[in-house]
């Protein structure tokens, strides 16, 4: 026998509808805190086991500089997702007075080297180096900078942004747990002019 339809009862829709907007809310929340979640232990999972955002061993001082020099000038880090470059001692008087506030990444100066982050301040293109000038410039909007990641021209509003170093009974660790916002424009502490052709359009200038 078939049963006669019987309407339903208007409260009853506005409690089931109420019901089934409670628990499509509650499942949206916890599916974006799950991804949260996930997000954040990957971070930290990452930088515990010695990825991007920890403490990088670059190897012994010695090694890190003559590679430097192997390579014309400039040495990739990927594993830091920086650029090492040498400091020349002969000018740590002048960095003393533009970064003894960022004391890790003096520390580094004052062993020699600096550690450059990949990432152009302007729009965050990589940077790579030109062998020809011995400065880094930005393929995408023309910044550009001396071998010490300071602008010397295009659009970028300071110089390369940087990491602390310190080397410890020889071994040179790179902290990318921490950026340094680079210099002001303006800064050159080490004087270095392009040394050649640009590999970028332009002569430099601020």
């Amino acid at each position: 026998e078939i049963e006669p339809w019987v309407a339903p009862d208007p409260e009853m829709i506005g409690e089931s509808r109420r019901a089934f907007l409670n628990r499509a809310t509650g499942t949206l929340l916890s599916a974006s805190l799950g991804g949260f979640a996930a997000a954040l232990i990957a971070f930290l999972w990452k930088s515990a086991d010695g990825g991007f955002g920890s403490k990088i061993n670059a190897g012994k001082l010695e090694d890190v500089i003559g590679q430097i020099r192997a390579n014309k000038g400039f040495l990739y880090l990927p594993e830091a997702r920086s650029w090492v470059t040498e400091y020349p001692k002969e000018a740590i008087s002048k960095a003393d007075a533009i970064y003894r506030g960022q004391g890790p990444v003096f520390a580094g100066m004052s062993e020699g080297i600096v550690a450059l982050y990949q990432k152009c301040p302007h729009l965050g293109c990589r940077v790579p180096e030109c062998k020809t000038s011995q400065w880094f410039e930005c393929p995408c909007h023309g910044s550009q900078y001396n071998r010490v990641g300071e602008k010397k021209g295009g659009p970028a509003p300071r110089g390369m942004d940087r990491f602390g170093v310190s080397v410890n009974n020889g071994m040179v660790v790179i902290d990318t747990g921490t950026v340094f916002g680079g210099p002001p424009i303006g800064v050159n502490t080490t004087g270095q002019e392009a040394e050649g052709p640009h590999c970028v359009g332009g002569t430099g200038g601020h």
